[in-house]
């Protein structure tokens, strides 16, 4: 009796040390993923790239547009550009020909700077942008919607932390229709641009990011994260709270 209660207590011992040694297994392999998560963290913060700074306002990026001149740099011309489309897009009346010009002297620019991505990343939106005016036309509708998501996609892979390739497939995106199905790149590229810029370009650019990632949440079926954003934007004293409460209407 006294032997068969030696070998259980061992056993039991055997056993006590087995699953202590498991949790601590499991204890040292949970704080390694965790160092590294931290780490890398650190590394991808290290890697961002910030957006191209342009005007907030239509009559500042009008300004710089019109001091473009043969003698520019393609610095200058890049910001003018992302002006330029910054414009078109917010414009009620913006027509299919300036949009196409835009995509010719982007697509110039793209080749004087071939690691600029972006650069990419705005031509592939202005791409995207054009198919808007093709409805009639589901075959051209299709082909520049699929080449501009091409393009930012690519640039995306390349520069996964330029918040500027991130902010252009964004707002591209949150402003697509839902059965696209491109709402979920949208949140996940404008949740990044605002965790990562918060207040460095101001207010209202802070606004403008929420705004669209609102818009981005309610075609994404994520309808309580929109209105809460919408919500928050609405009560703000900015050009983009009027806009927020119309949306809020919708619902």
């Amino acid at each position: 009796m006294i032997m068969q209660l030696s070998i259980i207590t061992k056993t039991l011992g055997m056993f006590y040390n087995s699953i202590r040694l498991k949790w601590l297994y499991r204890l040292i392999n949970s704080i390694a993923w965790t160092i590294c998560i931290l780490v890398s963290n650190q590394a991808l913060a290290s890697d961002i790239e910030f957006p191209t700074p342009i005007p907030a306002n239509n009559v500042e990026r009008q300004k710089i547009i019109k001091q473009i001149s043969d003698q520019s740099t393609s610095s200058e011309r890049k910001v003018a550009h992302l002006s330029e489309l910054a414009l078109l897009t917010s414009q009620q009346d913006t027509t299919v020909e300036q949009v196409i010009s835009l995509e010719k002297r982007l697509l110039e620019l793209s080749k004087k700077r071939p690691d600029d991505a972006e650069v990419r990343a705005a031509l592939g939106s202005t791409l995207s942008y054009k198919s808007s005016f093709y409805t009639n036309n589901l075959s051209k509708l299709s082909l520049y919607s699929s080449k501009g998501n091409r393009l930012m996609d690519r640039a995306v892979k390349s520069h996964p932390h330029h918040l500027g390739v991130r902010l252009q497939r964004g707002i591209n995106n949150a402003n697509m229709p839902t059965f696209v199905h491109r709402a979920h790149f949208a949140v996940m590229d404008l949740e990044m641009v605002r965790d990562h810029i918060g207040l460095k370009y101001g207010e209202e650019f802070k606004l403008f990011v929420e705004y669209y990632l609102a818009q981005a949440y309610s075609r994404n079926n994520q309808i309580p994260e929109a209105i809460k954003l919408w919500k928050k934007i609405g009560d703000t004293d900015s050009q983009w709270s009027t806009r927020s409460k119309l949306a809020l209407k919708e619902f």
